[in-house]
């Protein structure tokens, strides 16, 4: 990613993620509970079909598009989503995006070593 985060320091300063997605990059915290990420999504770039804990987040800059069991929606900055426990899902982003996602495990994506 060639242009500058909109994070700030201290968020960039988070330990990152390891996120199995080429063009991704997170950084999070954790407790016994949950885990919430900072991401910065590349133009491009997409998840494939998958299903893990719930997850809630919010589209800061950029858009997402979100099939959550065959149904698709754009978000875009402001948007907040929701997605069930087990739920299929997938996700595209036409432009650089940044999400902030709250996970029901603490241990939805491992820290960098």
């Amino acid at each position: 990613m060639e242009n500058p985060s909109i994070w700030p320091p201290e968020i960039l300063a988070l330990p990152k993620v390891v996120v199995p997605v080429s063009g991704v990059i997170g950084h999070g915290l954790r407790d016994q509970e949950r885990q919430v990420v900072f991401f910065d999504m590349e133009e491009g770039c997409s998840f494939p079909d998958h299903s893990h804990c719930a997850q809630w987040g919010t589209v800061v800059s950029g858009e997402m598009t979100l099939e959550i069991e065959g149904h698709t929606e754009l978000y875009q900055p402001g948007d907040v989503y929701h997605i069930p426990e087990g739920a299929k899902h997938r996700a595209s982003f036409s432009t650089r995006t940044y999400l902030i996602d709250l996970f029901a495990a603490p241990d939805r994506y491992p820290v960098q070593a």
